[in-house]
């Protein structure tokens, strides 16, 4: 073990030297004369780079959202520009006017953040792909090819992204190890391509069976039906689903398990999200999991999850929260007098995802009994009671009963509900026990197998299987008890919703939904097009459907939330295009520069794409 230490630090400061370091902390320790030449040698030596590939990942899901910029949660932003949601915090902080606020020199870090990571993910797994082709240490053909396979996957994991927030970008296939000032954008549907290509290579050279934290033959399946789907491609996409859900020894969990199998209080859903069920081996769901553990060397955050920081309303706002005689009505002062289990329990939230209507509301009517929407898995705002004493400045009369909306004067950020099973982390946090908790440690679901099932039931769905889309949609609903869909009646729409109950805070919600709406342009389907994508698109539509913030324009604090259609693809970074001075990234469509753009069937013909 301490050789392997030695050649990670090693690793990290000729990193440094390459300029390879992006965002990542390296701190380099000149302990010997390692250089990439002489450590990525053989698969011990790009484990180190493996390492950081999956590290890069977690950065996406731990922290606080709008914090450190070591440590931000950005996933925030694919569901805070979605259906389900809006920013919560004050647009002198957050973007709320997307058509005023994100451009393409936003000075916040926002969807930046995905940029940044993006390409730095992008960038170890090509250090990777590169050196284990080179590599003259390998053990054997299959340890060379186990390698890059799972670099493959990581390439693939962050275009996936990066061609459904940004669109078309450029394509990068090896390791760049100098400067280079001529990048091309290239057509994501050629992105697809190209990482189709490379999944299906990796979905035979991936391990069948690998530690937690890494990444195994299902998970490049799973990521392989995802650009299947992408691609339009949904026979095979269904075939790798298949695959996924008969091949590898799953099965969803329907039967209690984990450290709380015997308290009959709680269910199998609950089971599925406690901190220490995770992964475990007898968890049968987990396909790809990212762990974050208290201690553990490599984390993204310092200071655990933030999940309670930043999906939890501000309840405890003393001078928004009032008791229905005028006095404060809740406090976030720790230990100090009765009631502090409530902050306890929910932690300091500062709304930085304010869910919208539809995912407060609209998904739940008539749910029957769906454990995911009970009192172990969601918390309804009418739970948040007053918590300031009289002795504190508080209300006799109303310590300990439930807020009254009516003197809530900030219902946007202070009083609303969500679902706790995925947010209220107490495991370990390094705030709790008086330091105002904001959410301690917990691992994370990448993929999980009741994502199979509803990527299964899309692509069945897109194929005119309704009997088939309809099974999966109900085996996801029949384990938390919910009532099922009529044989051969599920929408696409129901399956949209189903995502939403079932992987929030897991998948990626505005990819997704752009995905769809790129392949109904391409198929002409409800007259969207191509041609005009970022004008008339099936994304922009649903947010407006669901989304009662944007599609109100709700005034909050000094700003309203507005959307426009072509805000269906983030704006390519300014600095970005205009430091690549021998080369072209095209501006999207609405944003300051698109005018200048190089048609991309051009730039693809340039790079022989």
């Amino acid at each position: 073990m301490k050789t392997k230490k030695y050649i990670a630090k090693g690793v990290a400061a000729c990193l440094l030297a390459a300029g390879l370091s992006g965002c990542v902390d390296l701190t380099p320790e000149p302990m010997s004369f390692l250089t990439p030449e002489n450590t990525f040698v053989d698969r011990d030596g790009l484990e180190t780079m493996l390492r950081l590939c999956r590290k890069q990942i977690k950065f996406e899901w731990f922290g606080d959202a709008f914090g450190s910029k070591n440590c931000d949660a950005f996933a925030v932003y694919e569901y805070a520009w979605s259906d389900i949601g809006v920013i919560g915090g004050p647009e002198t902080k957050e973007i709320h006017n997307m058509v005023t606020q994100l451009t393409p020199t936003t000075n916040m870090y926002l969807h930046l953040r995905y940029w940044v990571w993006g390409w730095n993910g992008i960038k170890y797994a090509n250090t990777v792909i590169t050196r284990s082709a080179e590599a003259t240490g390998m053990a054997s053909e299959e340890d060379r090819n186990a390698v890059l396979a799972e670099g493959y996957f990581h390439r693939a994991y962050w275009y996936y992204l990066l061609v459904h927030q940004f669109g078309d970008v450029p394509w990068i296939g090896e390791e760049i190890t100098g400067p280079k000032l001529d990048f091309n954008t290239t057509s994501r549907w050629n992105i697809l391509e190209h990482i189709k290509t490379d999944m299906e290579f990796a979905a035979q050279w991936l391990p069948e069976s690998v530690e937690f934290g890494c990444v195994n033959r299902a998970a490049g399946e799973h990521l392989l039906s995802k650009i299947y789907l992408a691609l339009g491609e949904f026979q095979k996409a269904e075939e790798m689903c298949n695959n996924v859900i008969n091949n590898h020894g799953l099965h969803l969990m329907t039967e209690r398990f984990g450290v709380n199998a015997d308290n009959a209080s709680l269910d199998v859903f609950n089971d599925l999200f406690d901190e220490d069920n995770i992964s475990r081996t007898d968890n049968k769901e987990a396909i790809f999991v990212a762990q974050e553990r208290y201690g553990l060397e490599g984390n993204a955050s310092g200071g655990g999850s933030q999940r309670k920081r930043n999906y939890v309303p501000r309840w405890y706002d003393n001078a928004k929260v009032k008791t229905p005689d005028g006095k404060p009505g809740c406090s976030d002062a720790s230990g100090i007098y009765d009631g502090y289990e409530q902050l306890e329990y929910l932690g300091r939230g500062l709304a930085k995802l304010r869910p919208s209507n539809y995912f407060q509301y609209e998904l739940w009517s008539n749910c029957g009994n769906d454990m995911r929407h009970n009192d172990n898995n969601w918390f309804d705002k009418s739970r948040i009671y007053y918590n300031r004493p009289a002795s504190a400045g508080g209300s006799a009369e109303w310590f300990g009963k439930p807020v009254d909306p009516a003197y809530v004067t900030d219902t946007m950020r202070c009083y609303f509900s969500f679902p706790i099973v995925k947010v209220l982390i107490d495991k370990d946090d390094p705030k709790a026990g008086g330091k105002v908790p904001t959410g301690g440690f917990t691992d994370q679901y990448i993929y999980r197998l009741a994502e199979t099932y509803l990527n299964r039931a899309e692509a069945r769905w897109w194929q005119g299987d309704l009997t088939g889309a309809t099974e999966d949609v109900n085996t996801i609903r029949r384990r938390v008890n919910a009532p099922e869909y009529p044989a051969g009646t599920v929408t696409l729409e129901q399956i949209f919703d189903e995502r939403a109950r079932e992987l929030f805070l897991e998948d990626h919600r505005k990819t997704e939904l752009t995905r769809v709406a790129y392949l109904k342009a391409k198929q002409g389907i409800d007259g969207y097009s191509l041609e005009n994508f970022s004008e008339k698109n099936w994304y922009y539509d649903r947010v407006m459907a669901k989304n009662n913030f944007f599609a109100e324009q709700y005034f909050y604090d000094t700003n309203a939330f507005v959307m426009e259609p072509y805000h269906v693809l983030w704006p390519i970074p300014q600095n970005a295009i205009e430091s690549n001075t021998q080369g072209r990234i095209n501006q999207n469509y609405g944003y300051d520069g698109y005018e200048d753009n190089i048609p991309v069937e051009e730039l693809d013909a340039r790079a022989g794409n």
